[in-house]
């Protein structure tokens, strides 16, 4: 129907119906809730009810020895797995805590390593180097790391090479490391203690002494399940190797395991703990650190970042003395900090420009007593400066590296 059209008095007035106005404003009603916007809107929102309801799975990073290679490690890797963990699995036959440890050199496998995350699960006989626990914490970034080890740690504990009070510092160490590495960044740590072995293999004196170990240097920095106390071992000896389970009985074991890590993973602070990397649950580092004994040579000298303050300093001679136009010379601080790296002593000793170019530098004025915090590099990587004159007056200790400041 068109407009109606009225002539009045040489005046044309135009009329358009009441109805086709409402038509037009009606119709954007009649579809209200149905455009794009409104859609959109609807899927945000169910997106977002959806990710409430699956938040991001508790990941798992799950370290083993030979224990771990057969029927315990396979029946603990499973039910993580369907309990709805992240899992990341890695297994070195043979391997104990210097094993996956940085501040040793890499250490090779040849009697079996496993891998398994969610998107790879691979066997090997030989692995050249067992990854190092600091890197996989850095690759995966779990919530919390699972630590099976100490069997391989008895030789260790009752070694006839030192004296029984260094066997045990010694293992206390590598303990302490390893816990102290899983939890850096708030990290969780749960660790397995060994199961009972047979006692003409390991006697039950050593066997409580180094789950007495386990207990006091793991407990402050995470849970320690002591599988002693649920397991036996029932096959002969020397028929078995007296450590080894049978498959039902690791089985077995692996169900006590597994009950307790279920509890533990799903308390409340299943997340990271809002703590000092470096300071175990509820107690201060400098409480709980020892005298550990260090083996040099097995160690790989790396960078570090450190607070220190100085200690003893070498005097230099007269500018005349010095052979070249620029001598290093030799001061021993103590060390406040570690902030980055991995140092083991109680002093360093750091090799600084005491002259430069025949002049005296700022650090030969240095009194003791001076603090300051440096980025430091083993002095052996500045194969050039070891060629210049140092001056030296420190007592002999050739166990501690020399540190330079690091060349920015």
């Amino acid at each position: 129907m068109g407009p109606l059209i009225i002539k009045f008095m040489s005046r044309t007035w135009l009329f358009i119906p009441v109805f086709c106005v409402s038509f037009f404003l009606m119709a954007p009603q009649e579809t209200k809730g149905k455009g794009i916007l409104s859609k959109l809107k609807k899927s945000f929102k169910a997106r977002i009810k959806k990710e409430r309801k699956s938040p991001k799975p508790t990941s798992i990073l799950y370290l083993g020895d030979s224990m771990s290679m057969g029927a315990f490690g396979k029946e603990f890797d499973i039910k993580m797995r369907e309990a709805g963990f992240d899992v990341y699995t890695y297994v070195a036959s043979g391997a104990t805590t210097y094993y996956w440890l940085s501040q040793y050199e890499p250490i090779a496998s040849d009697i079996g390593f496993w891998e398994k995350t969610p998107t790879v699960n691979r066997r090997q006989k030989i692995i050249k180097e067992v990854p190092k626990v600091e890197s996989l914490i850095e690759n995966w970034d779990p919530d919390i790391v699972v630590i099976q080890t100490g069997i391989n740690l008895y030789s260790s504990l009752r070694s006839k090479r030192r004296e029984k009070s260094d066997n045990i510092a010694v293992v206390e160490g590598l303990c302490r490391d390893m816990a102290k590495a899983a939890v850096r960044g708030g990290r969780r740590c749960y660790w397995i203690a060994p199961p009972s072995s047979h006692p003409e293999r390991f006697s039950y004196a050593l066997q409580d002494e180094m789950s007495s170990i386990m207990n006091d240097v793991v407990s402050p920095f995470g849970r320690v399940f002591d599988s002693r106390e649920v397991t036996k071992f029932v096959d002969p000896y020397p028929e078995t190797d007296g450590i080894h389970y049978g498959p039902t009985e690791a089985r077995e074991w692996a169900q006590h395991v597994i009950s307790d890590f279920m509890i533990y993973a799903g308390d409340d602070a299943v997340g990271r703990r809002a703590l000092d990397p470096d300071e175990p649950f509820g107690t201060k580092d400098t409480e709980i650190k020892k005298a550990i004994p260090v083996d040099p040579s097995t160690i790989v000298w790396g960078e570090i970042d450190v607070k220190l303050r100085l200690k003893i300093k070498t005097e230099i001679p007269r500018v005349k003395a010095v052979t070249y136009r620029s001598c290093l010379v030799l001061y021993e601080y103590e060390v406040q900090e570690v902030m980055e790296g991995y140092y083991p002593y109680e002093t360093l000793r750091v090799a600084h420009y005491g002259v430069f170019n025949r002049k005296y530098t700022a650090k030969s004025r240095y009194r003791l007593g001076f603090e300051k915090a440096w980025k430091m590099v083993p002095l052996q990587n500045y194969p050039t400066m070891r060629r210049l004159q140092m001056f030296d007056a420190l007592d002999p200790d050739f166990d501690k590296p020399i540190y330079i400041i690091k060349q920015e």
